[in-house]
């Protein structure tokens, strides 16, 4: 219990204020917590290093529950790589895999299944990596899904960041959820998936969604703002800029 304990305080870190932090950055959240599902966004992220643009789920009542996060994460600094993960209380399960593609240049689809027995990663509606296990058996809190654009301060991880690149943009076209309904299901592995929503960002639906604003983690060079969360031309634009610069002004088109 000790060491779940720590490795918690590690990994959440204290809220920061905002004098502490030199960058904005975005995250969009739903209001809904899952168990369970087929998660999946259509997505043409920022490059450049320090740059960290993300797709997950993430149980937020943690410590008072147990720690449970399935990862897309997309390095700027990357033009052949995607990081995936699995974190609950048996650790970090990460996976660095590589593409033939660089996802910074155009929109593709990725697509998470989460279910009692496995979780897996998909690109463009093929699936590339699964894991299975006791640490999968043990990930059953609901969570959120969520994604953010922000700059981490570990820079063997993600690079060194240089500001006069910003301010820089994440684009998703949409978003959807599918329930795991085994058996019965449209889509998704043995079709054991079906879907109950599909996002296309035509409009910021306030229901469904909520824009972080005014928060930070240790570990995180930016300050999450509502400002930097955009919907523009049926998509939903997550802003990394300096402070001042907020919102979707493209200085370096």
């Amino acid at each position: 219990m000790i060491r779940y304990i720590k490795l918690i305080l590690l990994m959440i870190g204290i809220v920061i204020s905002a004098h502490g932090q030199p960058y904005r950055g975005a995250e969009l959240r739903t209001r809904e917590s899952f168990q369970y599902g087929r998660f999946e966004a259509s997505i043409k992220s920022a490059q450049g290093p320090g740059i960290l643009n993300s797709f997950f789920t993430y149980n937020d009542s943690v410590p008072t529950t147990l720690w449970a996060e399935i990862d897309f994460e997309i390095l700027g600094r990357y033009s052949d790589n995607v990081d995936v993960n699995v974190i609950n209380v048996d650790g970090s399960h990460l996976r660095q895999h590589p593409l033939d593609f660089n996802p910074h240049l155009d929109f593709h689809t990725y697509s998470i299944e989460w279910t009692p027995n496995y979780v897996a990663w998909f690109m463009d509606g093929e699936e590339f990596y699964r894991q299975t296990g006791t640490h999968i058996d043990a990930l059953f809190q609901s969570g959120k899904l969520m994604m953010n654009s922000w700059t981490p301060i570990y820079e063997d991880w993600v690079g060194i960041m240089d500001d006069r690149i910003l301010p820089r943009f994440s684009y998703y076209d949409w978003v959807s959820y599918a329930a795991y309904t085994p058996g019965t299901g449209s889509v998704g592995n043995d079709q054991n998936f079906t879907p109950v929503w599909l996002d296309d960002f035509d409009e910021y639906d306030p229901i469904r969604w909520e824009k972080s604003d005014g928060w930070s983690w240790n570990g995180n060079n930016a300050l999450l703002v509502a400002e930097n969360v955009v919907f523009e031309e049926g998509q939903m634009i997550l802003c990394l800029t300096r402070p001042g610069e907020e919102g979707r002004v493209d200085i370096h088109p």
